[in-house]
């Protein structure tokens, strides 16, 4: 079974009906692929206006609860602070980058550009 970090861009992509990047919501829901997300992922998602309206958040935190969430840890947080330092990779993207170092998993994105000088991970554009 595969197993992916998904970036926040999959996501936003998945709200706004496209249908690739529903295509891998669906596989993860039905269990064929493993889904992570930074806590930092979820905090951006929860600071779009949208998550104000009742039914949209709680279309959110159904979306959500399919992932397996990955909270900052004291090893993420290092990595993470190494990326940005050697990268120049704005904090949420080192973190997303990190996560993916630490779980040995690629990035998923459509925003290659974000961590695709990163060396140290694997990234790949949905679509």
């Amino acid at each position: 079974m595969s197993e992916a970090v998904i970036d926040t861009s999959i996501i936003v992509d998945h709200l706004r009906n496209v249908p690739q990047a529903t295509a891998l919501i669906e596989r993860i829901r039905e269990g064929a692929m493993v889904g992570y997300i930074s806590v930092l992922t979820e905090a951006e998602l929860f600071a779009g206006k949208d998550s104000e309206d009742g039914d949209e958040r709680a279309q959110l935190l159904e979306l959500l609860s399919l992932f397996h969430k990955m909270d900052v840890t004291e090893g993420i947080a290092r990595v993470a602070g190494d990326f940005r330092r050697k990268y120049g990779s704005p904090l949420v993207d080192a973190v997303i980058a990190a996560t993916s170092f630490m779980t040995r998993c690629k990035v998923i994105t459509q925003n290659l550009r974000d961590f695709e000088r990163i060396k140290e991970i694997t990234a790949e554009k949905l679509y």
